[in-house]
């Protein structure tokens, strides 16, 4: 069973790592203001309390119908993960897609979660591999959407509240940034096996 510390590592480097929910939110905060980009922020917990939520459920179905599945979401899972290993190593400095158009406003925060393909393989991934092969109570299912969208919305304050300054710190950065990611995401992955 892979350990809890494993599940927060998880979750906190999809959190906080480059992506759609961060990049907005920094793009947002640094155009209009902090206020308008924690209102992005906002948008993104409901969005991704609403996605977890749908993954857990889908997971849960997947595992009571088809017990036979988790070794294969098991591997699938750590398959994704060093597959987001390797994408994060070889990454650039994130100054590649610098013409952003800052989005603001919970709405669209909202309904870029479910366009979101990482935020999608991130509730599946988190829910088939650390959660549903070891747990199936509800408050264990509950606490895991509250953790996941905690972590979630954690990381886009994050960008937000930081803006230019952190993004100036890992483009200057950026290997060793890239390399450490890269390696806690080996050691998520397999955390799985042990």
């Amino acid at each position: 069973m892979p350990s809890i510390a494993a599940f927060l590592s998880f979750a906190c480097i999809m959190s906080f790592t480059p992506g759609p929910n961060n990049i907005m939110a920094l793009s947002s905060a640094s155009a209009y203001g902090l206020r308008k980009g924690l209102r992005f922020c906002f948008g993104v917990l409901l969005g991704v309390l609403g996605l977890m939520t749908a993954c857990a459920l889908f997971g849960a179905a997947l595992f009571r119908f088809l017990p036979d599945v988790e070794p294969t979401m098991r591997a699938v899972g750590a398959a994704y993960i060093l597959w987001m290993a390797f994408g994060v190593w070889r990454s650039g400095s994130g100054n590649e897609d610098s013409r952003l158009v800052p989005v603001n406003g919970v709405v669209s925060g909202m309904l870029l979660q479910f366009v979101n393909p990482k935020g999608i393989l991130y509730g599946i991934t988190a829910f088939s591999s650390f959660v549903l092969p070891y747990y199936d109570s509800f408050m264990a299912l509950a606490v895991s959407i509250g953790v996941l969208s905690a972590v979630a919305y954690a990381g886009t304050c994050f960008w937000a509240l930081f803006g230019a300054v952190f993004r100036r710190f890992l483009q200057n950065h950026h290997t060793a940034a890239n390399a450490s990611m890269a390696l806690l995401l080996v050691w998520c992955a397999a955390s799985l096996y042990t």
